[in-house]
């Protein structure tokens, strides 16, 4: 519980993000432990965040109700929560929108009652006793324990944008001015095939826009789907300790017994933590290079609605795949032109707007934080081995830059990928808040209910 002492209040807990990561710690802080944490978070709402703040009944979630709980001890949470709030014939099979599941997180913040402190954090620092946190209001709070629970940022850069191109091309695929600024038969490239641009395909047509979208990737691969007809597969021989070059042998071999690709990620999945984590370097850097966008359209699949839908406008010429390299972009009257480079040379594409669709940046270095920056400049956390995420513990305890690990400060969720290799969904998610939950317990010495 928080008390005010003057201008510093005083928390057991501070968490830094009430987006999905932060209500999911601080629910198994009170569900676990009796624990009313602080969250700082400017926005109204609770458990919203990026992913599920979504207007639009389109966007489904790509895991079905069934691995969607948000509470780790509880696998069926969500199914029963969907079953109890509106949708008595929802099932485990199903997927639901992704509105929706951002009520069911707003929920689990009702139950935690957290202490809402609504301000964004700006700098931290410590002493022996506590950790203190300033906001952006001018508060102080000084906490036992921090969680930085930050979730995903703001696209990387694809571009140089000219300032005469500025008003065509929108960097937030996610802002509301794009949508508003786009009318219904204009034309619009998106920089990206991903889930990203999934999104913006059905938020437009779902406001009336009947114009040609031309989606440009490197290898203009959209993901794949759920519920493709194959069947589940048996985990390759893959183990920890199993190279990437065995381990692609591995998959070609099953491949070639008749096994999905999907079926085999999903096979994979509770032990590719393990295997990553096995890895140096080096085999990291092989792996992002050649295997990860492969990996990805397997695993971050389409819900069958969403795939149908996207199919749909494949097949009537609304929606172009263009596979090339974006390297240039200018204005022609009130035309945008993108170049991008192609397997035949560079080509020209005109549209009458541009959105960057290539997806939240991990690169937490020029995220645009104001407290990110200030604890990198510090040295009190670092960039992840590969640039992204944080340096971390696989446990969540951050690492300084000078290698020592930090005795009040943790993390989950997308911040954890500088050293995990799954761990931005919530059947991830969910598992780390409990066990991280359970792990500050026990530093500060605090029994379960």
């Amino acid at each position: 519980m928080m008390t005010a002492d003057k201008a510093e209040m005083q928390a057991e807990i501070a968490i830094v993000g009430g987006g999905a990561s932060g209500v999911c710690v601080a629910h198994a802080l009170a569900r676990r432990y009796g624990i009313r944490a602080a969250i700082i978070e400017p926005s109204g709402q609770l458990g919203r965040g990026l992913a599920y703040g979504t207007l639009c009944m389109r966007h489904l979630l790509n895991v079905n109700s069934a691995g969607m709980s948000a509470v780790a001890d509880d696998p069926d949470h969500f199914v029963k929560w969907l079953q109890n709030n509106g949708d008595p014939q929802a099932r485990p099979e199903g997927f639901a929108p992704r509105h929706v599941y951002g009520r069911y997180l707003s929920s689990l913040a009702a139950e935690a009652e957290p202490v809402h402190l609504r301000a964004a954090a700006i700098a931290w620092d410590h002493d022996g006793n506590a950790a203190r946190l300033e906001l952006s209001d001018g508060r102080r709070v000084a906490a036992r324990q921090v969680v930085l629970a930050l979730g995903n940022f703001d696209p990387a850069p694809v571009v140089r944008v000219p300032d005469d191109a500025a008003r065509l091309y929108h960097h937030n695929a996610w802002d509301d001015a794009f949508y508003a600024d786009v009318r219904p038969e204009d034309p619009v490239i998106l920089v990206g095939t991903g889930l990203t641009a999934v999104d913006v395909v059905l938020r437009l047509r779902d406001n009336g826009h009947r114009g040609v979208l031309t989606g440009i990737s490197r290898h203009g691969w959209w993901p794949a789907r759920h519920g493709d007809g194959a069947k589940p597969s048996a985990a390759p021989d893959i183990e920890p300790g199993t190279s990437p070059r065995a381990a692609l042998r591995a998959l070609h071999k099953a491949v070639l017994a008749g096994a999905s690709p999907c079926a085999l990620v999903s096979a994979l999945r509770s032990r590719t933590n393990a295997i990553w984590l096995s890895w140096d370097e080096v085999q990291h850097r092989q792996f992002r290079r050649h295997l990860q966008r492969r990996w990805d359209i397997m695993r971050h699949r389409m819900a069958p609605d969403v795939a149908d839908a996207i199919e749909a406008d494949q097949a009537s010429g609304r929606l172009v795949t263009q596979p090339g390299h974006v390297v240039g972009l200018e204005a022609d009257d009130d035309m945008a032109v993108v170049t991008a480079r192609t397997v035949d040379g560079e080509a020209k594409f005109r549209a009458a707007r541009v959105v960057n669709c290539t997806g939240p940046s991990l690169n937490y270095a020029k995220a645009g934080s104001r407290l990110l920056q200030t604890m990198l400049n510090q040295g009190a956390i670092a960039p992840g081995p590969l640039g992204g995420g944080l340096n971390a513990t696989p446990e969540g305890w951050l690492i300084a830059r000078d290698g020592t690990v930090a005795t009040r400060l943790a993390t989950l969720g997308p911040a954890r990928l500088g050293v995990l290799f799954e761990s931005i969904a919530m059947p991830e998610i969910h598992v780390q808040a409990a066990a991280l939950a359970d792990r500050i317990a026990e530093k500060l010495r605090i029994t379960g209910t």
